[in-house]
Parts: structure tokens; C-alpha cells; sequence
């Protein structure tokens, strides 16, 4: 149950591991809020600063509307990313429900990676869409709980973790090894903060899970830009993130595959 990638089809009532899943997955949820929550505080910061530059040029009644209509910007802001972090949880915590009852056939462990990377990356979403990067304090939470899932495994399964981690460094270098040839063959094509993403999902989906992922993360960005393009939202040489893309598709793949 905790070990191996799958087991014979059973009976799919919810166990003590499976509560511990979800249990999990609400934890980490909120963990990415908070981060979230921090990272906006930073980029809102910056932004204040660049206004406040702005501001002394302006004349005292102009600025004291300026600043009321920045304060309404900011809590119809706030309450965006409310309504956004509470959505992603509930699309998390089902894809957990999902993997305890339909998934029971995987390990443990095996659906605790794939469940910790979808409660993790939601907010790379948001993020990219309103700054154009990734946080490195989300891979940086990603990659901390995939090293705690690792020494799991090698207290359960032994030297088989070190095969298990072995193929996800195989998994993590070969997308990344395609994303860099994406982008010597199409300048800016993908930027670096995607590059990390991609990294941390072939360390937690390993190969069995990443090429899935990948391949809908591409064809919903290849959506998104048709869309945006047709209804001149953006142009042929504008930039559009990729961060949207690569969340949707790897909610999609682990809901569709369990892998």
C-alpha cells in the first residue's frame, strides 16, 4: 500500500491512508495560499513604490483620488485571489478524492507525490498570469516536500526509492533538455520560471505521469493563444504565460490518468 506503484484492484472504500491523502493535500493547499498571499504582498510593494514615484508629480485632489481608486483595485484584488485559492483547493482536494476511491489501485506514497505537486502549483498560475513568472518559493516548497516524500520512501521500500528517484532525474532532465530545445529553436518561447516548473513535475510525476501532463499543458496553451489571438486580446509578438497552461494540464492529466 505504501510502497509499490500499484496494487491488485480491491475494494475502494476510504482507509486511514486515504484521510491522511486528503488531509495532506488540505495542508499543503493552505500553505500555498499563504505563499501565495506573500508573494502578492511582495509584487504589490513594488508596485508601490513605481505609483509613489508617480504620485509626487500630481497635484494634492488628483492624488487623493488616484489613491481611493488604487485601494478599491487592491481589495477587488484581494478578494480575486480568494475566490481563486478557494476554487484550486476544491479542484485539488476532489482530485484527492478522486485518487483514494477511482486511483486506490496506486501506492501510497505514488498519489501523495502527484497530490502535493497539484496542491502546490496552483498559485504559479495566478502568479504568472498578473507578473509573467513563477515564484521560486513555490518550487523551492515543492522540491522540499519531495525530498520529505523521498526519505519516506527509503524508510518503506529501501534501496527501491533510489530506482523510483532515479527515473523522476531521468523524467526531469530529458523535459528539460525538450524546453531548452523549444527555446534555442523559438526565442522566449518558454522562459526559465516554466523550465523549474517542469522540473519539479518530473520530479513528483516521474515518467510515468510527465509526458501526459506536458502534451496538455501544450495543447491548452495552443488554445489560450488562439483564443487570445482571435479576439485581439494579444498579438502575434506579445508574450503569453505559459503558468495557466501548465496547471490546467497537469490537474487534467492526474485527474484523467491518476499518474
Amino acid at each position: 500500500m505504501v510502497c509499490a506503484a500499484a496494487e491488485p484492484e480491491q475494494e475502494k472504500k476510504m482507509d486511514g491512508y486515504d484521510w491522511g491523502l486528503i488531509a495532506v493535500t488540505i495542508a499543503v493547499c493552505g500553505m500555498a495560499y499563504w505563499l501565495l498571499c506573500r508573494d502578492k504582498a511582495d509584487w504589490a510593494a513594488e508596485k508601490e513604490e513605481e505609483k509613489e514615484q508617480g504620485r509626487k508629480q500630481e497635484k494634492g485632489e488628483e492624488k487623493t483620488q488616484n489613491k481611493q481608486q488604487e485601494k478599491k483595485q487592491e481589495k477587488k484584488q484581494d478578494r480575486g485571489v480568494l475566490w481563486y485559492s478557494a476554487v484550486m483547493s476544491l479542484l485539488a482536494m476532489g482530485i484527492a478524492v478522486m485518487m483514494c476511491t477511482v486511483y486506490k489501485e496506486n501506492s501510497f506514497l505514488f498519489s501523495l507525490k502527484r497530490l502535493c505537486l497539484i496542491a502546490v502549483i496552483w498559485p504559479a498560475a495566478y502568479v504568472d498570469y498578473k507578473t509573467y513568472r513563477i515564484p521560486n518559493s513555490l518550487i523551492g516548497a515543492g522540491l522540499t516536500m519531495r525530498l520529505v516524500i523521498f526519505m519516506l520512501e527509503l524508510f518503506s521500500c529501501g534501496s527501491q526509492a533510489w530506482y523510483v528517484l532515479l527515473s523522476e532525474l531521468i523524467a526531469s532532465g530529458a523535459v528539460f533538455l525538450a524546453t531548452a530545445l523549444c527555446n534555442m529553436m523559438v526565442k522566449n518561447s518558454i522562459g526559465f520560471g516554466d523550465m523549474k516548473l517542469f522540473i519539479l513535475m518530473g520530479l513528483m510525476l516521474g515518467s510515468e505521469g510527465i509526458w501526459g501532463a506536458v502534451f496538455l499543458s501544450l495543447v491548452i496553451e495552443f488554445v489560450m493563444a488562439a483564443i487570445l489571438l482571435l479576439r485581439k486580446k494579444k498579438g502575434r509578438k506579445d508574450v503569453i504565460p505559459f503558468g495557466p497552461a501548465i496547471v490546467a494540464g497537469t490537474y487534467l492529466s492526474v485527474f484523467l490518468t491518476g499518474m
